[in-house]
């Protein structure tokens, strides 16, 4: 690796916020790629030091300061940014690897494991605090492309790219005062209003539990969102309600929040957001706990509820309200963060469910030459206590739903009941 200790780049207050997460609960998103066959291993590692060379901004740490910023870090080692695994049990050391922590104030916020089973496995993990999930699959997609030129020229290289304005300001100021207060306004004040029964205390078993729906059910489900012109993520968020209301406890006829994210790219399409970058906010969306409901009138609600939220903008309410946040400065948010803890640990502060739908891993993000990907997926972070959340993405004609939890203090029966129920849901409403 060359020595890059002289670049620095702005932490906008989007780092800022997933780096002071980090210091409370795992950061780490995932892009998971199983193959149909072997990688070459050497190849892979020089493939990967070309792309921390062409984006230095995951070969840094975050430094802390009144405005804090992240740093290159001069001679990285081989062993801090890959490992190569030839195993017997690799679902093993695929949950080994997804559960090890990267410290941003350390660094690097990247890193690449290479499982060999019997055929290999691939894991890119990147740290939240630096990226969102469009960035992890942007960084994959240049390991693919380092990857492929190494085998034709053994002095391939991929262009710099030194990071622009990561910040929300670029959005912010593209729309006029009054869809910014409408925005405001439709994302409206975060309340903790319930969560997912747990014990609290330190995570010492973080876990991950997935359900895969295969392309029989998935193309049925496709075809269920086209005919009744609502949207795949308004499926998911309708079976994911539905399938907390038996485990959480609730009153019928009360609105109970889930959390939800949106990539602010997706609000202004022709604008040429850097793709490693904290882009995608969460913003809560009400939904109407009922004794019986049928699920269909279910998913026509939360799709009336989500467009309305669209139509507002709620996404760029939620990058004001964080902007706001951090008006008072990085160290006074520090602070009232670990007040929360402190609350949650102390007062048993509940926590609202999380759903992100990632969307599809794109071929190109996945493509390693003459060795077949057979499947991918994201995943997101280990969830602490009494936080909950899925996530859903998308490759080929499969969905994966992913929970990333502390089994020491989340029962993983109930997290593999939920996510049973979800599926359950949906194979119901496709026939």
């Amino acid at each position: 690796m060359p020595d890059t200790s002289t670049l620095k780049f702005p932490a906008p207050v989007n780092d800022q916020w997933d780096y002071l997460l980090s210091t409370i609960w795992s950061q780490m998103v995932h892009l998971v790629i199983k193959f149909g066959g072997r990688l070459d291993s050497e190849r892979v590692y020089r493939a990967f030091t070309l792309v921390l060379e062409a984006q230095p901004l995951l070969a840094s740490r975050f430094i802390e300061s009144s405005d804090p910023y992240w740093e290159s870090i001069p001679g990285l080692s081989r062993d801090s940014i890959f490992t190569f695994l030839p195993v017997d049990d690799a679902e093993y050391s695929l949950h080994r690897t997804m559960t090890t922590r990267i410290d941003p104030a350390k660094g690097p916020q990247a890193r690449l494991a290479l499982i060999r089973g019997g055929n290999d496995s691939l894991v890119l993990s990147v740290n939240h605090a630096v990226s969102d999930a469009f960035g992890v699959k942007h960084v994959s997609g240049l390991l693919c492309q380092a990857y492929r030129g190494l085998e034709k020229d053994p002095g391939f290289r991929l262009p710099r790219h030194l990071q622009g304005d990561r910040s929300f300001y670029p959005f912010l100021a593209s729309f006029s005062p009054e869809i910014l207060s409408a925005a405001s306004d439709a994302c409206g004040e975060q309340s903790a209003v319930w969560g997912i029964p747990s014990t609290p205390g330190v995570c010492t078993s973080p876990a991950y539990r997935t359900r895969v729906m295969e392309k029989p059910q998935f193309l049925n489900l496709k075809k269920y969102s086209h005919t009744h012109n609502v949207t795949i993520n308004d499926l998911l968020l309708s079976a994911f309600f539905a399938a907390l209301c038996p485990e959480i406890p609730h009153s019928p006829g009360q609105q109970y929040p889930v959390l939800t994210s949106v990539d602010l790219r997706r609000s202004l399409p022709d604008h040429h957001a850097p793709p490693l970058a904290n882009l995608s906010v969460a913003f809560e969306v009400p939904i109407l706990a009922q004794s019986f409901v049928e699920f269909p009138s279910l998913v026509g609600d939360v799709h009336h509820t989500m467009l309305e939220k669209k139509r507002l903008f709620a996404g760029l309410g939620a990058a004001m309200r964080l902007q706001d946040d951090f008006s008072s400065g990085f160290y006074s948010v520090r602070e009232r963060l670990r007040d929360v803890e402190r609350r949650t640990h102390q007062e048993r502060y509940p926590k609202n469910p999380f759903f992100s739908n990632t969307g599809i891993i794109a071929y190109d993000s996945v493509d390693f030459g003459t060795t077949p990907t057979v499947y991918a997926f994201m995943a997101p972070p280990v969830d602490y206590p009494p936080g909950f959340g899925v996530t859903a993405s998308t490759y080929g004609d499969n969905l994966t739903l992913a929970s990333g939890f502390c089994a020491d203090s989340v029962s993983p029966i109930l997290v593999e009941r939920i996510l049973s129920r979800m599926d359950e849901h949906l194979s119901m409403l496709t026939g």
